[in-house]
Formats: structure tokens, sequence, C-alpha cells
């Protein structure tokens, strides 16, 4: 039964494969030669490729990718000691700073993107279309539950403890 039970931990395993997904992008990258780029900031680099006409803050990086703020601090200030990105003080706000690539991370966005792509086409392989489709749905369900959860716990209403505790 525990064993069993420990299938479902959804928590777990998506844990396990991320990691997993990581580490692939990761040997990846190295074996071509991007060692100072990481999963999540080759995920940072491609988005501001993404958005090039849009000023793009440190709290938009934190919203697009669900990742707190000291994290996101972390992850930047690597990539501007690596040469990836800039930060540019707000001229109505000193307080914020725009994030831009630079001609380093513009380089690098093609080999990371094409890298992302193989990846993700290898990692599909052998799974049919609807298989892959319910897959997403399940996802966007789980993604909502836990983002409601997500909501709720810092809130007011700790009825959530009881509900842990079976009261």
């Amino acid at each position: 039964m525990d064993e069993e039970r420990g299938r479902f931990h959804v928590g777990h395993r998506i844990r396990t494969l991320d990691n997993i997904l990581k580490r692939n992008m990761q040997l990846a990258l190295c074996g071509q030669g991007i060692d100072e780029v990481t999963a999540a900031s080759g995920f940072i680099i491609t988005y501001l490729h993404q958005h090039p006409d849009q000023v793009i803050y440190q709290k938009d990086i934190e919203k697009e990718f669900r990742i707190c703020r000291s994290a996101v601090t972390n992850i930047l200030n690597r990539m501007e000691e690596n040469g990836l990105i800039h930060r540019e003080t707000d001229d109505c706000d000193a307080r914020r700073k725009s994030l831009t690539l630079t001609a380093k991370g513009e380089e690098q966005c093609q080999i990371i993107r094409n890298t992302i792509d193989w990846l993700n086409h290898k990692q599909l392989e052998g799974i049919p279309a609807g298989e892959l489709k319910q897959f997403f749905r399940t996802l966007d369900r789980i993604e909502g539950n836990a983002g409601r959860l997500a909501e709720r716990i810092p809130g007011a209403d700790a009825s959530w403890i009881r509900e842990i505790r079976g009261e």
C-alpha cells in the first residue's frame, strides 16, 4: 500500500522529473561549450529574447516562472556576472531595474533554444499525441489546484491546518 501511495505523490514525481530535465539541459549545454548557463538562466534568456520590445523587470521573471524573489535575485546576479544580461535603472523608479540580454546572451540564445527544442523532442519521443494532450490537461488541473493552495495557505483562514490534521 505505501509503495502504491508513493507512486502518486505528485510533488515527489514532478520534482524528480524536474531534476532529470535540468540535468539533461545542463549536460547538453556543457557539451556545446556553454557551462555558465543553468536551466533556469537558459529559460530566462529565451524569455528575454522573445520579448525584445517589452521592458522586463525582475518581478516579471518571478511571475512568469513562479520563482520567489530571492531565487530570481541569485539567478540574475549570476547571469549578470557571466555577462549574459544587463540591468538598467528605471527612469521613473530607481528601485526597479530593467533586464536586457547582452551580445553574449543573444549569441547563446540560439544554441539554448535549439537545445531546448531538441531535448523536448527527444523526451517526448514515442508518446502518442492523445496521451500528450491528456498529460498537459492533467498538468493544467494540478497547476490550478496548486495555485489555489498557494493563495489559500498564507491567508488568514487557517482551516487548511485542521484539514491536514484530520480535525
